[in-house]
């Protein structure tokens, strides 16, 4: 994926209309994005086709019937961990994280045991952040009410 593709649809959930609930934001997503809904065994998942990764579902993550987190693949999943591979997903991370330094400012970095983040506040009250390890790249858009949850466990 683009950096400018990644952090285009960070500000798509941005804008969103919050709080919604996880039918709405599949709706949203399907509308404006092209993503597509399957439903197995009764359970709807979010999918998004249009990145071409094996692994197409976007996490949907929420309590009470509102949706706290969004979250999708920035690069497709890395099967075996080479020098060639880190490169390439450090590479993809690094324009994304400068991409978003372009639009929201300097993020907070954090460096865990096998992960990197960046991580920006939003002006909804949301968050957006990016997060890189050996084998996968992903972004995640917090709701202002996931934001909320996450400060009331202090993980903000």
């Amino acid at each position: 994926m683009a950096p400018a593709e990644a952090c285009d649809l960070m500000d798509f959930w941005e804008i969103a209309p919050w709080p919604l609930t996880r039918d709405q934001v599949q709706q949203l997503a399907v509308e404006w994005l092209g993503w597509t809904i399957e439903v197995e065994n009764g359970v709807s998942y979010l999918m998004n086709r249009e990145s071409g990764f094996t692994s197409p579902d976007v996490m949907t993550i929420g309590a009470k019937g509102e949706l706290s987190y969004l979250k999708f693949a920035v690069a497709d999943t890395i099967r075996e961990v080479t020098p060639a591979s880190r490169r390439f997903l450090g590479d993809a991370f690094t324009l994304v994280v400068r991409e978003g330094e372009g639009r929201w400012g300097t993020p907070v970095m954090r460096d865990f045991e096998t992960t990197t983040s960046a991580k920006w506040a939003t002006g909804s009250g949301g968050a957006i952040s990016f997060s890189l390890s050996r084998k996968g790249f992903s972004g995640m858009f917090a709701t202002p009410q996931g934001v909320e949850l996450d400060r009331k466990a202090q993980q903000w």
